[in-house]
């Protein structure tokens, strides 16, 4: 008996779009919770200090009385209309943190972009290549099975043992596991590009095909048929054709042009963005170092204390009251004065501004401590990239001697000279330099975005 298997195949049929990256740009303000955040923290700070700015509401004080005089009740009232001043000298430090908590507000801003375009420029080009290490792993199942069909044949020839079978058995279950694992994984950067850009009305690769060819049930060798079914089972599948073209015409779909492949063309793609290694004369100087947006934000930070610290130490005459009214008594209206002073004798105002001294020498502290850790980290990055640059290199001087091993046993099988069993192992010892190839990669897009999330910034330019 004779099963059908199948091959999982990523199909987006209808959808492909291409995206600028100020396409990218826009979608990252539009749906980043932390932009949007941000903005919303940075409008209620604004009003808040407007609304310091502001002076208070006035407000009336009216009381009336009657006297009795010469035996005779007269009536007395008095009307005063009091205001509490802002002095100019606390509002121009008020005005001076507003425009400090502006200033912080752009740098946090761009900031929280900068990273967010990094974390999505990191997902995508993981994407990218993550799609190149899924068609290896179709190529890599496809061997498993050309080896797993020979490995039948010769069990019923008795050349292979039923214990070896099984391992090749386990191996190609091994090789499916691992498909599903890496298309998993494809699933789940998807899941994260359409989260940030928005693409909610766009469908994930979900398409579970059946391939074309019917294959054989590789567990049928190890039914309790007898040795003549089992023979005959193993010549019909001779006739059929389970050898090297057969197998290779099965898996057309991996050896095509990858610009043709649907697993490349119906997908998602940002313009202008792909893989590429760090260039050597890049401006990592002390002083950019120095002077990155995280050191800005708390530089920011500490002169808003400082800012707040010094309104807090002049702020002694915020309940002032000035009056001005009439008075009414005995016939007359009388003009009428009243001030309402504060007196700054407790350690109100110190403590307050005690406060705001403390979060600014914190915030230089962390300042500080930052500049060290960036720097630090970006040497230690750079040293990275540069030993998995040439890890790189080594992998592909690996993958080119895989081929031209493949191509050799390739032309010796055809020549007699190479089992078609050392042709397959051969061939996936190069499909498996492929593989390591594309994690080498997917290594170092992974510390290009740890180096350019400590300087907070990337090197693909964005305005």
């Amino acid at each position: 008996m004779r099963n059908g298997i199948f091959i999982i195949i990523i199909s987006l049929p209808g959808f492909a779009q291409t995206l600028e990256i100020q396409d990218v740009i826009k979608a990252i303000e539009q749906n980043s919770l932390e932009l949007i955040e941000n903005k919303a923290q940075f409008e209620s700070l604004l009003a808040e200090g407007r609304s310091n700015l502001a002076w208070q509401y006035p407000f009336i004080e009216a009381n009336g009385e009657t006297t009795k005089t010469n035996g005779e009740h007269a009536g007395e009232w008095s009307a005063i209309v009091f205001v509490k001043p802002k002095f100019w000298w606390v509002n121009t430090l008020l005005r001076t943190s507003l425009d400090n908590k502006n200033k912080e507000y752009q740098s946090m801003h761009k900031l929280l972009r900068n990273i967010s375009f990094i974390e999505i420029k990191r997902i995508y080009l993981t994407y990218i290549a993550t799609k190149e290490k899924y068609k290896y792993h179709l190529k890599r199942e496809a061997n498993f099975l050309q080896l797993l069909n020979i490995a039948r044949k010769r069990l019923v020839g008795g050349s292979v043992s039923r214990k070896d079978f099984t391992n090749f058995e386990s191996a190609y279950t091994d090789s499916l596991l691992t498909t599903i694992a890496v298309r998993n994984e494809l699933l789940e950067l998807q899941k994260s590009l359409f989260i940030i850009l928005g693409l909610d009305k766009k469908d994930f690769i979900s398409q579970v095909e059946q391939n074309s060819q019917t294959l054989p049930q590789p567990t049928n060798i190890l039914s309790t048929n007898d040795s003549n079914d089992s023979l005959a089972q193993a010549q019909s599948e001779e006739e059929a054709g389970y050898g090297l073209t057969t197998q290779q015409l099965t898996t057309d779909h991996l050896s095509q042009d990858p610009h043709s492949n649907p697993i490349i063309n119906t997908d998602i793609r940002i313009a202008n963005l792909h893989f590429a290694y760090i260039e050597p004369d890049i401006d990592l100087s002390a002083e950019k170092l120095q002077n990155s947006l995280y050191t800005e934000i708390l530089d920011l930070q500490a002169k808003q204390h400082q800012s707040m610290s010094k309104y807090e130490a002049r702020n002694h005459w915020d309940t002032l009251e000035l009056g001005a009214g009439v008075k009414y008594s005995l016939s007359s209206y009388n003009p009428t004065l009243q001030v309402s002073i504060p007196l700054p004798v407790t350690r109100k105002q110190s403590y307050l501004k005690a406060k705001y001294m403390s979060l600014e020498s914190g915030a230089l502290a962390k300042q500080a401590i930052t500049k060290k850790q960036i720097a630090i980290k970006v040497k230690a990055y750079i040293q990275e990239l540069a030993l998995q640059r040439e890890y790189i290199n080594i992998a592909e001087r690996n993958t080119q001697v895989k081929r031209h091993l493949a191509e050799l046993n390739r032309l010796g099988y055809e020549s007699q000279q190479v089992t078609l069993f050392e042709y397959v192992t051969q061939e996936n010892a190069f499909v498996d330099s492929q593989i390591a190839l594309v994690n080498a990669q997917i290594k170092y897009i992974d510390l290009v975005a740890l180096l350019e999330h400590t300087l907070g910034e990337s090197f693909t330019k964005i305005n």
